[in-house]
């Protein structure tokens, strides 16, 4: 009987990624205020402006480019960009 090498788990000899992957942009201007960015952020890297007008980035190692806060802002108010 042959004895066959285990096949290595890519996913597991991948170091776990640090710091973030996504860059976000924030139009403040052209933000309405409706909160959906910061209300639907999974990783809460967003949150609304003391003055309540627009959403800023608290945390921008948070941001993992899921581009839900881009792909659902109303007024195109917000730009994410992927980082390699």
């Amino acid at each position: 009987m042959t004895e066959v090498a285990p096949v290595p788990n890519q996913a597991q000899d991948k170091p776990a990624r640090k710091g973030p992957r996504g860059h976000v942009i924030i139009h403040a201007t052209w933000c309405k205020g409706c909160h959906i960015c910061v209300e639907f952020c999974p990783t809460k890297a967003l949150e609304m402006h003391p003055s309540g007008n627009h959403p800023i980035v608290v945390d921008q190692e948070r941001c993992t480019a899921c581009h839900f806060c881009d792909t659902h802002c109303p007024d195109l108010a917000i730009v994410v960009r992927k980082l390699n």
